[in-house]
């Protein structure tokens, strides 16, 4: 699929970065590791691929419970 292809349907705003964004995506959200989606979109280097493709995932830090604890600590102070 080229540009012309995708002007051609009706997408002129589809370009080589929306669809690799949508490959790395679709891929990521599937649970395929990094390497793997790499390999689908040619690179090199991981790490290319967690940077620019790849979402950050969320991870439980424990910040909500201590910064609840300090305004419940707060509150009994008052």
């Amino acid at each position: 699929m080229n540009k012309n292809d995708c002007t051609a349907a009706g997408f002129e705003w589809v370009t080589s970065h929306v669809y690799w964004k949508t490959v790395a995506t679709l891929m990521d959200e599937a649970g395929l590791s990094a390497r793997q989606a790499a390999d689908q979109l040619g690179h090199a280097k991981v790490s290319m691929t967690q940077d620019n493709y790849f979402g950050r995932r969320r991870a439980s830090t424990g910040a909500k419970a201590v910064l609840e604890g300090v305004v419940t600590a707060g509150a009994d102070q008052k």
